[in-house]
C-alpha cells in the first residue's frame, strides 16, 4: 500500500490543568526534543564505529602492517625461506588475536559510552516507557539512514549523517498511545492521547489537503469510503515561532492504491531542466506538456538569496551575546525559501501525475541524476554550482515517485547519458543536434531532418523510450 505523510497542527489540551501541570507537560516535550537528536547522533556514531573498528585497528597496528609486507616479499622470492615465512605467519596470527581482543574491547567501551553518555541520561530524565518506545523508533530510523548512506560514506562521497535539534519525535500507535474522536454537531473532533497524560487536539485549519477526511477514513467515519486507511508510526515536530513553540503531527498513513485504467505500453518520460523545470512526453504519442517557468522559478530564488545576504550584512555577528537572536531572521528566511521550493515541487509532481493519468501511462521514467554536477572524485564542477544551489531535483523526483505509487504507476530511473544529444526519432547522436532550447536532427535519413523541435521535448521522448533502466523505484 502507498504511504503518505500529512502535516497537521496540534494544540496542547490544557483545560482543567494548573499552571504547574501545564509547565510540566511543556517541560517534558522540551526535554525529549533536547535529548532526541543527541541520542540519534550517538547511535549513528556507534553504527559507524562498529563497521569500521576492525579496519581502524588493523591499519593502526604498525607491526602487523610491517610483517604483512615482509611476508608478501618473502613469498615472491625465488629462493623462499620456508622457516622465515612460517615464523611471519605465526607472528601475524598472534597479532590478529591481539587485534581481535582490541576490537572487542573498543566495541565494549563504545557500548558503555553509548549507555552512559546520552541514552542513559535520556532514560533517567524520562520515564522508562517513553525512553524505550521513542528511542527504539529513533534507532530504527538512524539504522535505515545508515544503510542508505553506507555506500557513499565508504566511497568518501559524503560524511556520516548528523541530526539536528528539533528533529521529529517518533512514536508508535498502541493501546496507550492512541488517537480518539468525539462527535460534534457539525463533524468530528480528533485528539491524541500521548505519554504522561498529555493530550493533543488536532487543528485542521483551512484543510486544503483534506487531512480531516484522511483521519476520518482511518476510523471508517467517511460514509462514502470503505477502504482501509491504516495509521503507522508517526511523529511530533516542535517548531519555534515568533509567539512561542508550534506543534505539528506528522501523520503517516497507509492508503489503498487508487484504481485507474492504465496502458502498459504507454510510458511518460520526465525531463527536469533549467530552461523548463519539468517537460513530459510519451513514448508512442506526440502528447507533451511542460510545467513551470524558468524566470519565475529562478527570480524568486534569487530574490530569497538577495534578502538572505542583506540580512547577513545587517545581523551578522561572529560571536558574543545575542548571536542566536540576531540569526533568527536568517533562519526564518531559510525556512520560507525551503517551504516555497517544497510547494513548487508539490505542484510540479501533481501535474506530472495528472498528465500520466490523462494519457493512461502505466510507467513513468526519469533520469538517474545521482552524482549530477560532480566529477569522478565527487567534487562539484564549478559551472554546475549555480544550478545545484537552485535546483532541488532530488526532492521533486521523490515526490513524483510516491505520488505515482498512490495511483498504481510504476517508476523507472534510466541512464541520463546523451538524452539531450540523441534524436528521439531516428536515434542518431550528434553534439550539433542541440543548440540551447532548440533541437535539430542532422541525419539526412531522419523524418525530422533539419526540423526544429523543443530540446526538452526531445529529451523527454528519449527518456520515455529508453531501455537502459538503472533502477526501479
Amino acid at each position: 500500500m502507498p504511504i503518505i505523510t500529512r502535516k497537521i497542527k496540534l494544540q496542547l489540551c490544557t483545560e482543567g490543568l494548573s499552571d504547574e501541570e501545564r509547565k510540566e507537560q511543556w517541560n517534558l516535550l522540551y526535554r525529549i526534543n533536547d535529548n532526541l537528536y543527541r541520542s540519534a547522533n550517538n547511535t549513528s556514531s556507534k553504527l559507524y564505529l562498529d563497521e569500521h573498528v576492525s579496519t581502524l585497528v588493523y591499519l593502526k597496528h604498525k607491526e602487523y602492517q610491517t610483517i604483512k609486507k615482509e611476508l608478501a616479499k618473502a613469498e615472491k622470492q625465488k629462493n623462499r625461506d620456508e622457516n622465515a615465512i612460517a615464523e611471519k605467519v605465526s607472528q601475524l596470527k598472534s597479532y590478529e588475536l591481539e587485534m581481535n581482543n582490541q576490537e572487542l574491547a573498543i566495541c565494549k567501551y563504545a557500548d558503555e559510552m553509548s549507555t552512559h553518555s546520552v541514552a542513559y541520561k535520556f532514560a533517567t530524565e524520562l520515564e522508562t516507557n517513553i525512553y524505550s518506545q521513542i528511542l527504539t523508533q529513533i534507532q530504527e530510523k538512524v539504522y535505515q539512514d545508515f544503510l542508505n548512506d553506507q555506500e557513499e560514506v565508504r566511497e568518501g562521497k559524503r560524511s556520516i549523517r548528523t541530526y539536528k535539534k528539533g528533529m521529529p519525535i517518533p512514536f508508535p500507535w498502541n493501546k496507550n498511545i492512541r488517537m480518539e474522536y468525539a462527535k460534534t454537531d457539525d463533524d468530528y473532533e480528533f485528539y491524541i492521547k500521548w505519554y504522561n497524560g498529555i493530550r493533543f487536539h488536532l487543528f485542521f485549519g483551512n484543510d486544503k489537503s483534506n487531512n480531516r477526511l484522511i483521519v476520518k477514513r482511518c476510523f471508517k467515519l467517511d460514509e462514502f469510503c470503505n477502504d482501509n486507511y491504516i495509521m503507522r508510526t508517526s511523529s511530533i515536530k516542535m517548531v519555534k515561532g515568533d509567539k512561542g513553540t508550534d506543534l505539528y503531527l506528522l501523520l503517516v498513513v497507509d492508503i489503498p492504491e487508487e484504481k485507474h485504467e492504465l496502458n502498459n505500453n504507454i510510458v511518460v518520460g520526465v525531463d527536469l531542466g533549467i530552461n523548463v523545470p519539468v517537460y513530459v512526453a510519451t513514448n508512442i504519442t506526440e502528447e507533451r506538456k511542460y510545467f513551470g517557468d524558468r524566470e519565475h522559478f529562478f527570480n524568486t530564488r534569487m530574490a530569497f538569496e538577495k534578502r538572505f545576504h542583506s540580512f547577513q550584512r545587517l545581523k551578522g555577528t561572529a560571536c558574543g551575546r545575542g548571536r542566536t537572536k540576531k540569526l533568527q531572521p536568517l533562519e526564518r528566511l531559510k525556512n520560507a525559501e525551503k517551504n516555497w521550493v517544497h510547494t513548487q515541487n508539490h505542484y510540479f509532481s501533481r501535474d506530472v501525475i495528472k498528465f500520466a493519468l490523462q494519457v493512461k501511462a502505466a510507467t513513468i521514467q526519469m533520469e538517474d541524476l545521482s552524482g549530477y554536477g560532480k566529477d569522478d572524485e565527487g567534487n562539484v564542477i564549478e559551472r554546475k554550482k549555480f544550478i545545484l544551489g537552485k535546483w532541488s531535483y532530488n526532492e521533486l523526483q521523490n515526490m513524483i515517485t510516491y505520488k505515482a505509487k498512490k495511483v498504481g504507476i510504476k517508476v523507472n530511473m534510466v541512464n541520463p547519458a546523451y538524452t539531450s544529444q540523441t534524436c528521439s526519432c531516428c536515434g542518431e547522436r550528434d553534439e550539433r543536434n542541440r543548440n540551447g532550447v532548440s533541437f535539430i536532427c542532422h541525419n539526412p535519413e531522419c523524418k525530422q531532418y533539419n526540423k526544429e523541435i523543443h530540446a526538452d521535448y526531445n529529451a523527454a521522448r528519449n527518456i520515455a523510450t529508453s531501455k537502459n533502466i538503472v533502477k526501479n523505484k
